[in-house]
């Protein structure tokens, strides 16, 4: 009741020309939105920005960025009742209702990714409840467009959320500086972890978020990778772990794997995929993020089969161009035997079966928007 009573209040006070942006629930200052409101403050820094942000998760904000904390009820709806435009990469949650006179830009996250998402999932353990059913629901209706970089997670929109808006297949803009020169970059994460090789990246996604996790899935013996990725492509390298936000609360007390250095709280994903030369993970959208820039990506995943009628899965792991190992074994035999110009030729192929739509320049088309919107002009999102 008194929640109400205050959105009601707030709504009366004038919008502003302010944007309010977060990801994930605020565990991190990133992805689409992150590269959106840079883009913003680039073209106009007199925008206002606000990002909801979880204080459970450490992470720095620029100057030009007010952090407000997610799960204060009142500061949050404050800022969302008063604000001309919002930015997400997830569900909003059913108690934010927008105004007249706000644009709201779902950017999602997800991309290519491998696991089913929100409707498309029928497993009776991780299928949505009614209150999930409620909160892509109410994303839909208070969406005025979701951001799409291609017509495999377009046809997930219509589908799995069930969302007859506006699409703009503009690209997705966390992926932008991907095809810029990364060397900026790779110097930048040489220096934080006092390294100067190359790099390969092992980022897995997680399977529970809650009760005692299982880490035999990430059973790799690195050691033994290091020695195959030096032989197979010489030079010198080291490997990077980087954990899933979801599983940072349980990493309390666990040991860094001997042969890696623990790179989860490097705050920019992308900077890490622009540092590397090499990526492996197992289900997560991120290795499609890689291989936009040509690296040798490869999956490993002991669980598919269970994972598969857990949460469900838009492609069989050989339909991948990456190559797929179920156990060590086969892992250090694919990186062993990696064949580039099949590897290319594979994902360059997948890339027209799912209609992928890149263009490094998805984060200025969309700010440009934005600002058109705070400066009263219509938008057309096509």
């Amino acid at each position: 009741m008194l929640k109400n009573v205050c959105f009601w209040f707030f709504r009366q006070l004038p919008l502003q020309d302010k944007v309010v942006a977060t990801t994930m629930r605020g565990r991190k200052f990133g992805d689409n939105s992150k590269a959106v409101v840079v883009a913003i403050h680039e073209k106009s820094p007199e925008t206002k920005i606000v990002w909801l942000k979880n204080g459970g998760y450490k992470y720095s904000l620029p100057q030009w960025v007010r952090g407000v904390e997610y799960f204060s009820l009142l500061q949050t709806l404050y800022e969302l009742a008063t604000a001309r435009v919002w930015v997400s990469t997830h569900l909003f949650e059913t108690e934010w209702k927008r105004r007249k006179g706000q644009l709201v830009v779902q950017t999602w996250h997800g991309g290519l990714g491998i696991k089913k998402i929100e409707y498309d999932v029928v497993s009776e353990q991780h299928r949505l409840d009614e209150k999930g059913r409620a909160k892509v629901a109410h994303t839909c209706a208070l969406s005025d467009v979701f951001i799409s970089q291609s017509d495999h997670l377009s046809s997930i929109y219509r589908r799995a959320f069930g969302y007859n808006g506006p699409i703009w297949k503009c690209g997705y803009p966390k992926n932008d500086v991907l095809y810029g020169n990364n060397s900026e970059a790779v110097e930048k994460v040489r220096l934080t972890y006092g390294v100067n090789t190359r790099f390969l990246l092992y980022a897995p996604t997680f399977r529970q978020e809650w009760g005692e996790i299982d880490w035999s899935p990430y059973d790799i013996d690195f050691l033994r990778l290091h020695r195959a990725v030096v032989d197979t492509f010489g030079g010198e390298w080291t490997i990077l772990l980087k954990w899933h936000p979801v599983l940072i609360p349980f990493l309390k007390g666990r040991a860094v794997p001997e042969g890696t250095i623990d790179v989860t709280d490097y705050e920019d994903m992308q900077e890490l995929i622009l540092a590397s030369d090499i990526m492996i993970s197992d289900y997560s959208s991120c290795l499609f993020d890689a291989a936009l820039r040509n690296i040798p990506c490869f999956t490993y995943a002991t669980d598919f089969e269970q994972y598969k009628a857990d949460r469900g899965v838009y492609y069989e792991m050989e339909e991948l161009p990456f190559p797929y190992a179920k156990n060590n074994d086969e892992l250090m035999y694919n990186i062993e035997h990696f064949d580039k110009d099949d590897y290319l030729n594979k994902w360059e192929a997948f890339k027209v079966r799912t209609g992928l739509h890149e263009t490094g320049h998805a984060a200025k088309d969309i700010a440009e928007k934005i600002i058109d919107f705070l400066n009263g002009k219509n938008i057309n999102w096509n």
